[in-house]
């Protein structure tokens, strides 16, 4: 390497002037050099020899031609590549400025909104090259240059242009890593072909995590021993390491770090709408603003809204009554609709509410509020008709662009009653329903068959029945999860528990009666109505049961209907029906549909 400099200087005369050399990294030397002709400092990066002995010279040069067509503020562009003499360089402007690795290494964790902004910058220079094809496939700190107050992203398309100019065996026996291990993604870790820009992704959460948390998720002492945390370990949560990360940018980082690439945000334009609702959060906190909370409303049972309900069981005292709910009251143009499961209320839904990025509603089934003078039990089919006026009210008041309905245990039982036959006149416009865990079978309405079957009368037997239920539990999560479920839902109701026995026997009824898979009948209206449907379950047996015959039912009468799709029925292994329903794991799900209902 000693013959480098003189080489070098001869290929770059008449154009640049070597001054010094500034960096060495795996795969390049930089030197500083002044361009002659226009009077400025660039920065000459040359391949180390053996790796360029390793590459196909012509096809390395012509994937940094179409990476040199990168114009954007937060992308330092290539400006001219060439080779001779065996050198391979190319040539960018120079940077006064520092790395975000020294950065880094000088004041470790950053400020959260620096930090944010940054991101922004570099989330914002990501989408722009993946919408033309080009994929970074080695971001990290050393590759992200501060100037000022802003962020430039380096070396864009190089790494992508030695893996296609590579001659990979060749390569190998160099020791040259196609990547950098800190912050590699688990499908470059294993060489998977067709490697794209989820990658990208997952290194940029990478970089978002150091930022935070001042290191990497993942270190040892061998490029080997890295590679493999990315593929086995899951990263700590942040919010373990700094109290100060909010749920939502917890979410956008941890997410980024899924080990599949289809579990990750699909694109980083996606990422990038992500991160501006999380800044506003963040400035909100910074400023001393209370960042926004679910506020309680109420929803006033009119006569009009009585009017639709069945005249035949109505109980006037609900007259000018009213159902509560809650209310993130997030600026947003698509709005979300949270239906709870049995003997539950909108308390269990707050988390989600304040999680999600998206305007949301979580009303109360009237008669299941946590303290109210008097609980008269309704029939379901009444209390879906005071749902439906209810969000019928709200997507007026509000106006979104997309409206989206979850429904949570029995609640998805709930939401498809609720998206079924409308009121012709007034149809309900719902562009999503997100059903999770909703039943499939008498065997599946395990907890709603024990609210259906208690009298209130005997204080044994209900201690017996709900023995029997937790004693259904296979794991310790699973019983804890029942129990904290039952404990909320009896120390609300004690003895008054007509209102979610009634609710509850007619929720189990339809699976009792003889005739069509209920599932399958809901399912074919529901699909015929919404833009996205998507089903999720627990990977319990009798759910599996049920599944296999209503899939091998369809496969040979169709039962499901015309609009049927395959992504729309999803099970998930290793967890439990309350693990469904967990905050985090429902945003995905949401998020997953909205940009699903935003590009068909």
């Amino acid at each position: 390497m000693s013959d480098t400099i003189p080489r070098l200087d001869s290929v770059l005369a008449g154009r640049y002037r070597l001054e010094r050399e500034i960096g060495s990294g795996g795969m390049a030397t930089v030197y500083v050099a002044d361009d002659l002709k226009h009077g400025r400092k660039v920065a000459v990066k040359v391949l180390r020899e053996e790796l360029t002995a390793s590459l196909a010279a012509e096809r390395f040069l012509r994937e940094i031609e179409i990476a040199a067509q990168l114009l954007h503020p937060h992308i330092l562009t290539l400006i001219d590549s060439g080779q001779d003499e065996g050198l391979l360089y190319y040539v960018m402007p120079f940077v006064e400025g520092e790395s975000l690795r020294h950065k880094l290494d000088r004041s470790g964790e950053f400020p959260l909104q620096e930090g944010l902004r940054l991101l922004r910058e570099v989330a914002d220079a990501l989408a722009y090259a993946h919408q033309r094809g080009i994929v970074h496939r080695d971001i990290k700190p050393e590759n992200v240059l501060l100037l000022g107050r802003h962020a430039l992203v380096a070396d864009f398309g190089v790494a992508k242009a030695v893996n296609a100019a590579a001659d990979i065996p060749s390569l190998t026996s160099t020791g040259v890593a196609l990547g950098t291990p800190l912050y590699m993604a688990p499908e470059q870790v294993v060489a998977e072909p067709g490697v794209d820009h989820r990658a990208d992704i997952y290194a940029f959460g990478i970089l978002a995590y150091e930022l935070f948390a001042g290191a990497p998720p993942f270190s040892g002492s061998t490029a080997q021993f890295v590679m493999a945390a990315h593929l086995t370990r899951a990263a700590q949560p942040l919010s373990k390491l700094r109290s100060s990360i909010s749920p939502g940018l917890e979410h956008l980082v941890m997410r980024c770090l899924e080990k599949r690439a289809a579990d990750r945000w699909q694109s980083a334009d996606e990422l990038l709408g992500r991160l501006e609702t999380v800044t506003s959060y963040t400035a909100a906190q910074y400023e001393g603003a209370k960042p926004t909370v679910p506020v309680d409303g109420t929803f006033r049972l009119t006569e009009a809204v009585i009017r639709k309900l069945n005249r035949a069981t109505l109980d006037p005292r609900i007259i000018g009554e009213s159902i509560h709910y809650l209310d993130n009251q997030v600026d947003s143009d698509v709005l979300v609709c949270f239906i709870h499961g049995t003997g539950l209320d909108q308390s269990y839904m707050e988390r989600h509410l304040q999680l999600v990025p998206y305007r949301a509603l979580a009303p109360t089934l009237y008669g299941f509020e946590l303290e109210t003078p008097r609980r008269i039990p309704l029939a379901l089919d009444d209390h879906v008709r005071i749902v439906r006026e209810f969000l019928r009210d709200a997507i007026d008041r509000l106006r979104p662009a997309v409206t989206i309905v979850v429904g949570c245990s029995s609640g998805g039982d709930f939401g498809f009653i609720l998206l079924g036959p409308d009121d012709a006149e007034s149809p309900l416009h719902v562009d999503g329903f997100l059903s999770l865990g909703c039943n499939l079978s008498l065997e599946t309405c395990f907890a709603t068959r024990l609210f259906e079957r208690l009298t209130g009368e005997d204080s044994r037997e209900i201690v017996r029945d709900l023995q029997s239920l937790s004693a259904a539990a296979d794991t310790l999560g699973e019983w804890l999860n029942i129990h904290e479920y039952l404990v909320r839902s009896f120390r609300k109701f004690r003895r008054d528990i007509a209102p979610v026995r009634r609710y509850a026997s007619d929720i189990v009824r339809p699976f009792k009666a003889e005739g069509e898979n209920v599932f399958a009948e809901w399912y074919r209206a529901t699909s015929a109505r919404v833009q996205c449907l998507r089903c999720v379950f627990e990977e319990s047996d009798p759910n599996m049961k049920a599944l296999r015959d209503i899939r091998l039912r369809n496969l040979d009468d169709g039962i499901l209907g015309e609009h049927f799709r395959e992504d729309s029925i999803v099970t998930e292994p290793a967890i439990d029906h309350f693990d469904l329903m967990q905050p985090e794991r429902v945003l995905r799900y949401l998020d997953n549909m909205l940009a699903t209902i935003r590009t068909t």
